[in-house]
């Protein structure tokens, strides 16, 4: 009896990139052991194994290995989608340098202001 595959297993164009080879990548390139992220996680050897051959992880095994291995999987996952994207963090940043520097622009123009006075004496 052939195995059905359901619509969302189904390859398309635009498909997200592969969990378990980013995940191997990352291991690989920290040096890190698969039985570390075995005991952290608390599960044996076969289903890790298993999240390296998968195309698709769970989310919240993704937030535990992101928290385990010091990597944010999802965040990397979302850089792939190119959509504009800006975190509370970065607005509020974003809006801190907008400040800054409308006051540098103020203090620029009192600086010119005294420099144009002092000329005049």
């Amino acid at each position: 009896m052939p195995k059905s595959i359901k619509k969302y297993q189904t390859p398309q164009d635009d498909d997200l990139p592969h969990m378990g080879q980013l995940l191997n990548q990352h291991v690989k390139t920290l040096g890190i052991k698969k039985a570390f992220i075995q005991r952290a996680l608390q599960v044996n050897q076969t289903t890790i194994s298993r999240y390296f051959r998968q195309h698709s992880i769970q989310v919240a095994i993704l937030w535990r290995l992101s928290r385990i291995l010091k990597f944010n999987f999802l965040m990397a996952l979302g850089e792939q989608l190119n959509l504009p994207y800006e975190t509370a963090k970065e607005k509020a940043l974003r809006d801190t340098l907008h400040l800054k520097t409308h006051e540098i622009e103020l203090l620029q123009a009192k600086v010119h202001y005294l420099e144009s006075l002092l000329k005049k004496t």
